[in-house]
């Protein structure tokens, strides 16, 4: 659609609510699960135990059965033993594991919602981007070893959420210029992102890496982080080809990614890639 000073108003009017529900931590994601977001409110308790998750996955029995398969999946497995039980998944794959498997789930389901059908095309590109992204991080972190697979991870799936937070706020609010919701999706995401991770007590450095995603053309000071580790993934998840091209951002070197380790990474990785995206599609 063309902007309008209509458009435009209302694209005002959307920034300032987006900053009114930052200012008010009322960063709901609409329409997801209940399930999942009872999950993600009781995993901010350092009290809560795997059986309290199971109790809450029990009332979405196909969320419980994607959380065993992926348990059970060949690169998530974690021991000989076939996990058949709810509590013994959670606790052999630790509460990383469970927000990636409630939030990919969650995001697999609004793909299938009747009312979001005006904005499909968006919720399936946002989807491909956070699966995509995910495996790259696992792959990353599990190869280089600064980081926590786990965690990375779970950055790489999170790292889309100021994304899908901005897109289904201006479908609900009725802000239907496309240019308008983008440009608002690129000044905003990564700090709604940030946002949302703080809320669910997530850990310091992995809300770091959201707030710090986009920063490409800065180079990161210090010891290997998340930031590093999701910056490289966002950059080869969206490089077609995978090519030289992208030693030009700082984040390359500083994680010894050269040209030939670009050159080698897809024949090297590209079945493990695979596997993650199997495993979170399912």
């Amino acid at each position: 659609m063309s902007s309008t000073p209509s458009a435009s108003a209302q694209a005002f009017s959307f920034v300032e609510r987006l900053a009114q529900d930052l200012k008010d931590e009322r960063l709901e994601l609409p329409a997801f699960p209940d399930a999942v977001l009872r999950i993600q409110r009781a995993l901010q308790s350092e009290h809560t135990r795997p059986a309290d998750i199971a109790t809450i996955l029990s009332s979405e029995p196909a969320l419980a059965a994607r959380l065993l398969r992926i348990a059970n999946s060949a690169e998530f497995r974690r021991g000989d033993t076939e996990i058949t039980d709810l509590p013994t998944a959670i606790g052999r794959m630790g509460f990383n594991m469970i927000r990636s498997v409630a939030v990919s789930f969650a995001m697999r389901q609004l793909r299938r919602k009747d009312d979001l059908a005006a904005i499909q095309p968006q919720l399936e590109a946002i989807w491909q981007d956070s699966i995509q992204t995910a495996a790259y991080c696992h792959v990353l972190a599990r190869n280089i070893k600064a980081v926590n697979t786990d965690e990375a991870l779970l950055a790489g799936l999170l790292h889309v959420l100021g994304r899908l937070y901005i897109v289904m706020r201006a479908q609900e609010l009725s802000v239907e210029d496309d240019a308008d919701v983008n440009a608002i999706v690129s000044d905003w995401h990564a700090t709604i992102a940030q946002a949302i991770a703080e809320n669910w007590g997530l850990p310091e450095s992995l809300q770091e890496a959201l707030a710090h995603q986009n920063e490409f053309d800065t180079a990161c000071a210090g010891p290997l982080s998340q930031t590093d580790l999701l910056q490289a993934a966002r950059l080869l998840a969206t490089a077609d080809p995978i090519d030289a091209e992208l030693l030009q951002f700082p984040v390359m070197p500083r994680l010894n990614l050269d040209a030939a380790t670009l050159d080698e990474f897809t024949a090297q990785h590209g079945d493990a890639l695979q596997r993650i995206r199997d495993s979170l599609t399912g």
